[in-house]
């Protein structure tokens, strides 16, 4: 009887595991951080310092276990400053910017367009790439006729979006 109220006060080996995986992982992704983003976060010492240690190292299995490491100093940092790091490499890491409808519209313009579209479009963007731009259209054009899958659209919009910003 009296193992029964221990057991159920402490937590299931599989919830101490998936704790440490979700910390190792925090550590992963304050390693994969640049420095100056880091000291935004404003860590303490010792972590920054396990973080640099792992950045330095060449050896994965090293690294596996210096991450390993870095979890166990994060699992003693405490729940409240845990989920202010976590908040703060949420805010520290740049949001997916909305593709402009400018975009959009010179991709409309392109795929409708002939030439006189891509003269219009490699003035307002002087960096354009004009056999590249032209290859795209063709293996649009080209996939049509061929009723594949619109792979080059795609293609062609990532080139428009790159171009644009």
């Amino acid at each position: 009887m009296g193992n029964g109220t221990k057991m159920l006060n402490k937590p299931s080996k599989t919830s101490v595991k998936n704790d440490m995986r979700h910390l190792r992982n925090l550590g992963r992704r304050l390693v994969a951080l640049s420095d100056g983003t880091l000291k935004q976060i404003d860590l303490p010492d010792h972590i920054c310092l396990s973080i640099q240690l792992v950045k330095k190292m060449s050896s994965n299995e090293a690294k596996r276990r210096q991450i390993s490491f870095l979890g166990k100093q994060l699992r003693n940092m405490g729940d409240s400053d845990l989920l202010q790091v976590k908040k703060r490499i949420a805010s520290s890491q740049p949001q997916p910017r909305s593709q402009p409808e400018e975009v959009h519209s010179w991709h409309e313009k392109l795929l409708l367009g002939g030439t006189r579209a891509v003269e219009e479009f490699i003035s307002e963007y002087p960096n354009t790439d004009r056999q590249k731009l032209k290859n795209l259209l063709r293996s649009i054009f080209r996939t049509k006729c061929q009723d594949k899958k619109p792979k080059a659209k795609k293609k062609l919009l990532d080139y428009i979006i790159h171009l644009h910003g």
